[in-house]
């Protein structure tokens, strides 16, 4: 009976490790593959794939350099989040008839790149090409309210922008939670989630559907760019409450451009946060799911009050 035990003990172990390296030797080669088809417009290359028993694939020593640029983008590690370890085993056999799982997510941890990269440099002609017509404030440049660029990121003290990013999909009964993140080392944690009904997967947004909003929450936690905005345009001249005022402009400019304005009840708690608070909590619980496509027939005033939003600073 002991060697039983012993001999079942011992093929358990020997199935998962097996398991192991054919799951990660599979997704080896079809990463090798794809990045040949890819390497005329971004040259990657990674040191290790690994698949863990809760089911995260993840690929490791991520370096990547895009055609036409010299710098490199470096990420620590890509995760694929799956349901389980035998998701992962059996994702092969189902690939061609795939069903959205239970859980379905990615993790990039540890982005990094200069401030200086090029491919930084064509990033800001981008967004240089949408800003504003009007002529800006004293405040508004010097708080970069409407787009940071890597000048004014090295003027705050950045050198190297350091990331991770998180979208997770979840299914929940009949609703659809979506979990968004971004933290950037020293400056902001940025965290949503939001429940959907009226989709079956995410998927189905793709197809058309109409998604309800069902509850949201955002937390927005300062690192420490508050404080350096404010210090920076004190050296210019400009005061703490001008700073503050031109972020109000700005925030309000920008939900008004998506159909909403802000009241009082939002306001009052965003302009705590910048005096010094470190986080930023907006939710919404609306008494009934809302067509997130029909808010544009809403009178921009009745939106926060339709969504049933509230913040809080802390």
């Amino acid at each position: 009976m002991r060697n039983l035990v012993i001999a079942t003990v011992v093929f358990a172990v020997a199935g998962y490790f097996g398991a192991k390296f054919y799951i990660q030797y599979k997704v080896a080669r079809d990463i090798d593959t794809a990045l040949n088809q890819v390497r005329p417009f971004v040259d990657v290359s990674y040191s290790n794939v690994v698949a863990t028993l809760d089911g995260q694939l993840k690929i490791e020593g991520v370096t990547a350099r895009m055609a036409q640029f010299e710098d490199e983008l470096h990420i620590d590690s890509i995760n694929v989040l799956t349901p389980g370890f035998l998701f992962l085993l059996g994702f092969e056999n189902d690939a061609r008839n795939f069903e959205f799982p239970e859980q379905l997510g990615v993790e990039v941890m540890g982005a990094r790149a200069s401030i200086d990269a090029d491919f930084m440099a064509e990033l800001e002609k981008a967004r240089g090409a949408q800003a504003v017509t009007r002529e800006l404030t004293a405040a508004e440049h010097c708080a970069s309210t409407y787009g940071m660029t890597a000048a004014a990121l090295k003027k705050y003290g950045y050198y190297e922008m350091n990331a991770d990013f998180r979208m997770v999909f979840r299914r929940e009964a009949d609703n659809v939670k979506i979990d968004l993140g971004a933290h950037l080392a020293d400056m902001y944690d940025f965290d949503l989630t939001m429940t959907l009904s009226g989709i079956a997967d995410p998927t189905a947004l793709a197809r058309g559907a109409k998604p309800l909003l069902v509850d949201a929450r955002m937390d927005y936690v300062d690192r420490s760019l508050n404080d350096r905005i404010v210090a920076h345009c004190a050296d210019q001249q400009i005061t703490a409450d001008e700073v503050i005022a031109a972020q109000i402009v700005e925030i309000e400019t920008l939900a008004r451009e998506s159909g909403m304005e802000l009241d009082a009840m939002l306001i009052e708690p965003y302009t705590e946060f910048l005096r010094g608070k470190q986080r930023l909590t907006v939710t919404s619980q609306p008494s009934r799911p809302v067509d997130l496509t029909q808010l544009g027939l809403y009178k921009p005033s009745d939106v926060p009050n339709l969504l049933n939003l509230t913040a809080e600073a802390s």
